[in-house]
This record gives C-alpha cells, sequence and structure tokens, in this order.
C-alpha cells in the first residue's frame, strides 16, 4: 500500500480531486466511474469558475488533503492511476504529471515516432496539466493572470520558483480524448507570455517538420 514518508506509520494517504470544467455535463463518465469508490479519493470537487487559471487555485484550496489530483474532464485515467503516480512523491517535488495519450490517429502516430528518438517525458513541451497531482500549499501565494491558453505553463513555473520540481512521468494509461487546440493560438501564447523565446519555438516547429512524414507513414501502416 501506498504511504507518504511524513505521514504517520500506518496512515495512508488520502487525495482530493479537483476537475475543472464549463458544465458538469462535459466530464466523462469513465473519469467520475474511476474516481468513485477510489480508495485513494477523499473528496471530489467540481469547479465550473472561470477562466481556468483562477478556476484552478480556488478550487484546490477548497482541498482539505496535502496532495490534490486535478483532472481535465476529457481524460480517461486507469484504475491504478493512484498507485502509479504516489511513486513519484518525494520532499523535493511540488506537481507530477504523466504524458497522456491522444486519441488522435495523427498525433498518436506522431508520439510514436517521436517516442522511438526521445522519451516523451523529457522532452521540452506543455507540463501536461490535464493531468496532476500537486501540492495544495503552492497554491496559496498564487496569482496567475486570467487566461485558458498557456495558464498551465505559469502554474509550473510558479512551482519551480518555490524549489520544488514539476515531474513529468511516462505513460501510465490516461487517456485524453479532447480536440487540439490550435497551435498557431498556443505558440502565440508561449510567445506573449515569454514561455518560450523565439528559438525554442522555432525549434519545435522545426521538429513537427521533420517528424511529420515519419507519423504519417506510421499512422497508414
Amino acid at each position: 500500500m501506498i504511504r507518504h514518508s511524513n505521514l504517520r506509520r500506518g496512515e495512508i494517504l488520502k487525495i482530493d480531486v479537483v476537475i475543472p470544467t464549463r458544465s458538469r455535463n462535459h466530464i466523462r463518465s469513465e473519469l467520475l466511474k474511476a474516481l468513485s469508490n477510489n480508495f485513494f479519493v477523499n473528496k471530489i470537487i467540481i469547479t465550473e469558475e472561470k477562466p481556468l487559471s483562477i478556476a484552478r487555485k480556488n478550487a484546490c484550496l477548497k482541498a482539505s488533503t496535502e496532495w490534490v489530483a486535478m483532472f481535465d474532464d476529457d481524460v480517461i485515467i486507469p484504475q491504478n492511476y493512484f498507485q502509479e503516480i504516489l511513486k513519484h512523491i518525494n520532499d523535493d517535488v511540488g506537481a507530477i504529471s504523466s504524458v497522456t495519450e491522444p486519441v488522435d490517429p495523427h498525433l498518436r502516430a506522431y508520439q510514436t515516432v517521436i517516442s522511438k528518438f526521445f522519451p516523451l517525458q523529457k522532452i521540452d513541451t506543455a507540463p501536461h496539466i490535464n493531468n496532476v497531482l500537486i501540492r495544495k500549499n503552492v497554491m496559496k501565494n498564487y496569482n496567475p493572470p486570467p487566461l485558458f491558453l498557456s495558464e498551465d505553463l505559469f502554474l509550473r513555473e510558479h512551482v519551480e520558483s518555490l524549489g520544488y520540481k514539476w515531474k513529468v512521468i511516462g505513460n501510465i494509461g490516461v487517456i485524453h480524448v479532447g480536440k487540439r487546440k490550435s497551435g498557431v493560438e498556443i505558440g502565440a501564447a508561449y510567445r506573449r507570455y515569454a514561455h518560450y523565446n523565439l528559438y525554442q519555438l522555432s525549434r519545435r516547429f522545426l521538429a513537427r517538420l521533420i517528424f511529420a512524414p515519419f507519423a504519417v507513414f506510421s499512422a497508414e501502416n
């Protein structure tokens, strides 16, 4: 059984869960099913607050547990999600997320090709906030701008500014069902808020140009 090193002997770690959503009706039934009656889940906090950056902060502060799990409403998690993610808790870690498997066949093929050259969790990319376990206390002095796009990078930067690591692990079975956001919009947001400089954005774009043909071939086979 998973136990945190800072807990009293024999005490089991419980997790409050936050699900930000535009509407409760949008939450995947598979996600709710995986969370219901899950041994590690203490309570589920659903928030329809806007914008997303503020919703995450306020909902996490309503939690009563040291660690809080946040899931986007369009992800599906495996039954053993918490067993896998909790293995990575450490004193110097502030948040833990995992690489997701996309539903889109072309994006899935792209990830398959990339993973043959680089571990997906090691690639300098978004922090995979659609499924993340995070310390509640990092939210106390977090004052994000009111954002829907790139709010995940603000949160990661805040966590790291406190001296914690934001740890991304490999795919543990989480599926991201949602549609891809516009690459142009995301790139513009990254540049606007200085998350990536021009060189880093150009490198990401060049990587897509190089590996996309291999991904197309992979998807067709």
